[in-house]
């Protein structure tokens, strides 16, 4: 039994569905090694089709997750594939709890203090992701991603359109939720402020009890006005929604500047029961019909570490410099490095697990040093391709006859 559970597709048994993003479709499973239950994202080649965008939007949450540890956001366990499917498999810690747009078909309207509380709590987790070097962007907040638990602490799930930001700039790719995100993701831009712009927006549906693209309009603005806000928020959701990104707040810090002098009745705005406050969490006491909660301490985690970076075999930056070459040898090289990244994408998708799993196969029998020597150089082996492939595409992408100009996302997040 033991030796069964060393091969993740038998020890990781797939359930009922949960839900479905752009990136496959996460259902509840069972981790038969621990008997917890844990979340599987799978996403299969054959549902793919020709969009490989969404294998590679796939394969960096996996990379995204793997290296985040945070109590609000779901905890990396594994990632496999199996050769037999085409299916790709991403195991995450399970969020026990209730999305926030279950509320929102319910009718539950949340009450000042309650909004408050969400408020500080996703600052909170935006604070971490944004703080990383490079940033984090989540580009999909909303209140379908955003899960409460039965104590009262807010989840941020689904990382299916993650990116890391390394600097300013259009892209190719729009990732988002019409209503949800800011007016420049419709040009494929991102950065800390559409985060920010994405949780006014869910602030102000979650008040409302209206989806983000059904609220009222005022040209491009969200019109606060005709929606009776909350007085301590309405100014700090105002700059949050600004449609113009350079007026925008850029920050969590900018966003609990405005907030810093809210009030809610007579206790302040300590007396809320954010994030870590003494409180507990008004969004628990809702949750559970007025029963309230002590403040809970942070979770505590026997699941694996974020995987260490593994350093490809060699470096392939310098593939990148072939971007800049002239017409008309440009047409050559788009053309090359297009067959190329085809290739490779192949060669990554198809070849390659069948390959590993030969050298694992012919490997079981050694000592368990040089089993993880082997593992260490597979992982390297890995890396290799993925960042020749995404420097190939990238150079592709520059140097397109018909897309001159444009910038591939996935240049902007390595």
């Amino acid at each position: 039994m033991a030796d069964a559970l060393d091969d993740p597709l038998q020890r990781y048994q797939v359930m009922e569905p949960l839900g479905r993003g752009g990136s496959g479709t996460t259902f509840r499973g069972i981790d038969r090694a621990t008997r917890r239950e844990v979340a599987i994202k799978v996403l299969s080649l054959r549902s793919v089709g020709g969009d490989w965008k969404r294998f590679d939007l796939f394969e960096r949450e996996v990379a995204v997750l793997g290296a985040l540890s945070h109590p609000g956001i779901p905890h990396y366990i594994d990632s496999y594939s199996s050769e037999a499917t085409g299916d790709y498999f991403l195991v995450m810690e399970l969020v026990d709890g209730t999305p926030l747009s279950q509320r929102m078909r319910e009718h539950q309207r949340l009450a000042p203090a309650a909004l408050r509380d969400l408020v500080d709590q996703a600052l909170e987790i935006l604070d971490y992701l944004h703080t990383l070097s490079p940033p984090v962007i989540h580009r999909d907040i909303k209140p379908a991603n955003l899960v409460i638990d039965a104590q009262g602490r807010l989840h941020l799930v689904d990382f299916g359109g993650v990116r890391r930001a390394m600097q300013a700039g259009g892209s190719t790719t729009m990732i988002g939720t019409f209503g949800y995100m800011a007016p420049e993701q419709l040009h494929g831009e991102s950065g800390p402020s559409t985060d920010l712009y994405a949780l006014g927006a869910t602030i102000v549906a979650l008040h409302t009890g209206v989806e983000a693209d059904q609220l009222p309009h005022d040209g491009l603005n969200i019109d606060l006005a005709a929606l009776d806000v909350p007085e301590a928020l309405a100014e700090a959701l105002k700059r949050m929604l600004e449609p113009d990104p350079k007026q925008r707040v850029r920050s969590v810090a900018e966003v609990r500047q405005v907030l810093g002098a809210a009030a809610f009745g007579s206790g302040g705005a300590g007396a809320t029961g954010s994030a870590g406050g003494s409180g507990g969490s008004q969004l628990g006491r809702a949750d559970r019909s007025g029963r309230g909660h002590a403040a809970s301490e942070p979770r505590s985690s026997n699941l694996p570490a974020a995987r260490p970076e593994v350093a490809p075999l060699v470096e392939l930056d310098g593939i990148r410099t072939l971007a800049r070459v002239p017409a008309p040898l440009s047409i050559l090289v788009w053309f090359f490095t297009a067959l190329g990244a085809g290739g490779l994408t192949v060669f990554q998708v198809l070849l390659m697990p069948l390959l590993f799993h030969l050298a694992r196969h012919f490997g079981r029998k050694e000592p368990v040093a040089k089993r993880a020597e082997l593992e260490t150089n597979l992982a390297r082996a890995k890396r290799t391709v993925i960042d020749a492939r995404r420097s190939l595409a990238y150079v592709a992408g520059q140097t397109h006859p018909l897309r001159d100009g444009d910038e591939d996302d996935e240049a902007k997040e390595r």
